[in-house]
């Protein structure tokens, strides 16, 4: 990609250099990720390499910050507010540092529990699990998910 600021660039030119669709890119300018497009006189956006930088960056951000975060941020860079974006930052690290304190909480928890068996077999589906556990079976695969059980799986059924 050239680093004259004066080169355009097309939506697919932008997309496929970071792995994208188009159609991606065309949704992160929509929501304010990436700075407003320039249009040809047909109507064509045009980007230039400051969007490529801006798509950089807001990629960067989503998987320590998500889209929802990320996509705030930028657009307070992109309005020229710093301190907004700053202040986003330090938002979702402070988020961050609570989701690791739950996790490890539930964690801890979790060592702590007797096993539980609810048949005389050993073997224990999800839904009475959870039942006998007083929460719901989607909470137990979202824990699977994390890691923090690691239930063993009947090799024919999964």
């Amino acid at each position: 990609m050239a680093r004259n600021p004066q080169t355009r660039l097309r939506p697919v030119d932008l997309a496929r250099a970071h792995g994208l669709s188009t159609q991606a890119v065309r949704n992160y300018e929509e929501t304010g990720a990436l700075p407003a497009a320039d249009r040809t006189r047909h109507g064509y956006r045009t980007y230039t390499p400051l969007h490529a930088q801006a798509l950089r960056a807001f990629l960067a951000l989503v998987p320590a910050h998500g889209h929802r975060s990320a996509t705030a941020i930028m657009r307070a860079v992109h309005a020229g507010d710093p301190d907004e974006a700053f202040r986003l930052i330090d938002e979702s690290h402070v988020q961050l540092l609570e989701d690791r304190r739950t996790l490890r909480a539930v964690q801890n928890a979790l060592r702590d529990l007797e096993p539980v068996v609810v048949s005389e077999r050993g073997v224990t589906f999800i839904g009475p699990l959870a039942r006998r556990l007083g929460i719901r079976p989607a909470t137990l695969r979202a824990w699977e998910r994390a890691g923090l059980v690691r239930p063993h799986r009947d090799p024919h059924t999964g």
